[in-house]
């Protein structure tokens, strides 16, 4: 009986699955379906930046350092909180009531090192000490605190904020070199992918140029009008033109598997680019202006990311400067209280508010050597010094990059018009090759020679005016501003 009722509670399990392979199959569908469907058919340049700058692991990322730098701030601006403050302290001991003391209050530190302060006291007892008598109704106490030796103009507190605040500068501008970056190696990738495609283009026109001259041949032979040999160089021809092909395609196919590591959706998964994505033919082309080489210079020098983040940790070294040369000066503070009975808060007679005593400290303490102090500021001062040396370093460094690539700019755009009319002279020489050839002036050998540099030509033609674009971008990378032309 149990061995049956086993068998049957399997069968039913069997007949109702949780999941079945149809419904399986189905919700894998849908998420392969997700991953394609947000790539477009036609992958232009903006859609290609807009979808790296939404879902890229890297672009959200770098959206997380200006949050650490605001929550770095918030921290530092804690220590200017207001604290309230609480103590009760109570012994008894062989039924004798020693003391009871009560004592609150609430600190309000400031910006300028004065900490005020206001609270009650109320302190009772057969034993109580005589310096924390109180009045029947308790005390009250209003003054505050202030330094005017060191910690009169900088503080630990106050150093701690100017230096969050210099971070969070640095954080903004962390953000931005970090998108420069990223948008530099993806649209370099994307630029290679562009160039793959139209290489491939002029792969697949050649072939095809090539297989009806093939034919053609093949029917001057048949037909008597060609001897055989002929039929073997076409076919020579178009074997040559087939393995441009294929190494056109495997090209084309390897940029795609690189684009495709910058594609992901919104539940930061990656999506895949298929066969049948294609690229916008256009994006290949250059601006036909850029700045300058001052005004790129410039601009740069005033709003790199790279350069902000350097004075960032400038001025976050200036401020730490500064405190270490308070800390050569004497601990002097002074502190003042005005006293009041407690009972002038039920406006009981003959009490006030303020104003009944006060109470009035010095401090004072000071290292004899100041050993420790005046080596911590020399410390402070040599980071300073290197830093400010490293700044001048990447000044420069960004200055020469920058003329570097406007070079590179010049000369490429000189060679892709060098190129094309190359290309231009080529064809007219295979033009009139081909015409020479149809009537039985010239030969396969001859139109061949004429053929390969046109292909040639034309896929380096391809390659320049890649290496201009990625040029543009490089130039608009090393200026700190590639990101600013993608902000939406």
């Amino acid at each position: 009986m149990q061995r049956s009722a086993k068998k049957r509670v399997c069968e039913e399990a069997k007949r109702t699955p949780l999941l079945t392979s149809s419904s399986l199959l189905l919700l894998f569908s849908f998420l392969a379906l997700n991953t394609i469907a947000q790539v477009p058919p036609v992958l232009t340049r903006d859609a290609f930046v807009r979808i790296v700058l939404e879902n890229h692991p890297m672009a959200r990322q770098a959206a997380l350092r200006p949050e650490l730098g605001e929550a770095t701030v918030r921290s530092a601006r804690g220590g200017f909180d207001p604290m309230a403050t609480a103590a009760y302290d109570e012994k008894q001991l062989d039924d004798k009531n020693y003391f009871q003391l009560f004592d609150a209050g609430l600190k309000v530190p400031t910006w300028y090192g004065v900490e005020l302060f206001a609270g009650y006291q109320e302190n009772s007892g057969d034993l109580l000490d005589p310096q924390n008598s109180t009045p029947a109704d308790g005390l009250l106490k209003v003054g505050g605190q202030v330094s005017i030796g060191q910690g009169l103009f900088i503080d630990q507190r106050r150093a701690t904020l100017r230096k969050s605040q210099a971070y969070l500068r640095a954080t903004r501008a962390e953000q931005e070199q970090m998108l420069n970056d990223l948008l530099l190696q993806a649209l370099h990738d994307h630029t290679d992918w562009v160039a793959a495609y139209r290489a491939l283009e002029v792969a697949n026109t050649a072939v095809g140029l090539t297989e009806i001259r093939f034919d053609a041949v093949r029917g001057s032979w048949r037909g008597g009008d060609r001897p055989a040999i002929d039929t073997l160089e076409a076919f020579l021809q178009l074997q040559d033109r087939r393995m441009r092909q294929q190494q056109a395609s495997l090209n084309f196919r390897n940029a795609s598997l690189r684009l495709s590591n910058h594609l992901w959706n919104a539940a930061q998964q990656p999506l895949e680019l298929q066969p049948s994505v294609v690229p916008e033919p256009g994006d290949l082309r250059s601006p036909e202006t850029y700045e300058l080489a001052d005004t790129a210079i410039n601009s740069a020098l005033t709003n790199h990311p790279l350069l902000t983040q350097a004075s960032a940790r400038i001025d976050q070294l200036e401020v730490d400067r500064r405190l270490r040369a308070e800390l050569l000066k004497p601990d002097l503070d002074l502190k003042y209280q005005w006293l009041g009975d407690g009972g002038a808060l039920s406006n009981e007679q003959g009490t006030t508010l303020l104003g009944q005593g006060y109470r009035f400290g010095v401090g004072f303490q000071m290292p004899l050597f100041l050993r420790r102090e005046r080596g911590e500021l020399a410390i402070a001062k040599l980071r300073l010094t290197d830093a400010n040396l490293g700044l001048d370093r990447d000044r420069l460094r960004i200055r020469n990059r920058i003329n570097e690539r406007l070079n590179d700019i010049n000369t490429f755009a000189a060679q892709v018009r060098l190129g094309a009319e190359m290309v231009v002279n080529n064809e007219r020489l295979l033009a009139g090759e081909n015409q020479r050839f149809s009537v039985g002036e010239s030969s396969l050998f001859l139109v061949n020679a004429r053929e390969v540099p046109l292909i040639d030509t034309r896929i380096r033609q391809v390659e320049l005016e890649a290496r201009l674009r990625k040029a543009y971008f490089s130039l608009d990378h090393e200026a700190g501003t590639l990101w600013r032309a993608w902000r939406r």
